[in-house]
């Protein structure tokens, strides 16, 4: 494994690479809040083993990327409202400098195209990094995500509410990782999330740094990039859409909107699974990915 530190569109990204250096390049996108360290290692490492330079990253605002300092004019709820009755959110920046971004470190990395897949605001950002810069990416993978309609079902109050309004105090090691577990319960669906390797993500999380103040600017700007449904209509690489079937956060709708906006998308709806990737689902969510992957080699070779 390596790692290091790109700018990008204004910004310092941490990254990490696994495998091959001359293998096709796979990039991971994580989600709102959350830190390279919650992808499954399993997942990555499984993925490296088949041949990819996988590359995985701290979004801005997240562990070891730069942090955004800007006032904020109002809370997560408000903009929440404010986004459901069409007004303008305002935030410090949008989906499309998370897209900018992932493009910049591909530039930095000395990549052209890549396979990109993303989990929950991730997918959003994989999802219309295809959409805008066709010629940069090979396929994706959209896991736990949606195209952020506001006509989608709300998530559950208890699992929003654990994610951007959290009201506890933490001075340790300990406090985070019990807020955390916490957290998860709230996320999870009926499938055993595996609490050893739930406790060390979160440990790990803690070693490399929190910033609180990022979770509200990422959620803000989800809200302020709005509605991707018409802009996903321009995909033309191999998709695949993975949701969780008790996904109480980004419920099951949001996957099959994604897929149906996505013109020849795949959608797996996976029967247990919530926002979240229980170990017993990580075999199907390699398959799945690879398959994706392959699928693009294969329309290219169709092509030519």
């Amino acid at each position: 494994m390596a790692t290091g530190t790109v700018r990008s569109n204004g910004v310092d990204l941490f990254y990490e690479t696994r495998g091959p250096e001359d293998g096709e390049p796979l990039v991971f996108i994580m989600g709102l809040s959350a830190q390279l360290v919650f992808w499954p290692e399993g997942l990555l490492d499984a993925m490296a083993n088949r041949g990819y330079r996988v590359i995985a990253f701290d979004n801005r605002d997240a562990g070891k990327s730069t942090a955004i300092r800007e006032p904020f004019k109002y809370g997560p709820m408000t903009a929440m409202l404010r986004y459901m009755v069409g007004l303008k959110v305002h935030a410090p920046y949008t989906l499309d400098d998370l897209v900018a971004d992932t493009m910049g470190l591909l530039d930095a990395l000395g990549i052209e195209r890549a396979h990109l897949v993303g989990a929950s605001m991730g997918g959003m950002v994989a999802q219309l990094a295809a959409a805008t810069h066709p010629e940069r990416v090979l396929s994706v993978t959209s896991i736990m995500s949606s195209t952020n309609s506001p006509f989608l079902p709300p998530p559950k109050p208890a699992a929003l509410k654990t994610l951007v309004a959290p009201r506890v105090k933490i001075e340790t090691v300990e406090d985070y990782v019990a807020f955390g577990l916490g957290m998860m319960a709230k996320l999870g669906g009926t499938l055993d999330q595996g609490r050893e390797e739930l406790t060390e993500m979160f440990q790990r999380s803690w070693e490399r740094g929190l910033n609180p103040r990022g979770i509200r600017n990422q959620f803000m700007a989800i809200m302020a990039t709005g509605n991707l449904s018409k802009r996903l209509k321009k995909v033309r690489c191999p998709a695949q859409v993975i949701h969780g079937g008790s996904d109480p956060l980004i419920r099951p709708a949001g996957g099959r909107a994604s897929a149906r906006a996505m013109p020849g998308a795949r959608l797996a709806i996976i029967d247990g699974m919530g926002h979240d990737f229980p170990p017993s689902v990580q075999p199907r969510l390699i398959e799945l990915v690879a398959e994706n992957c392959a699928r693009a080699g294969r329309t290219a070779k169709a092509a030519a």
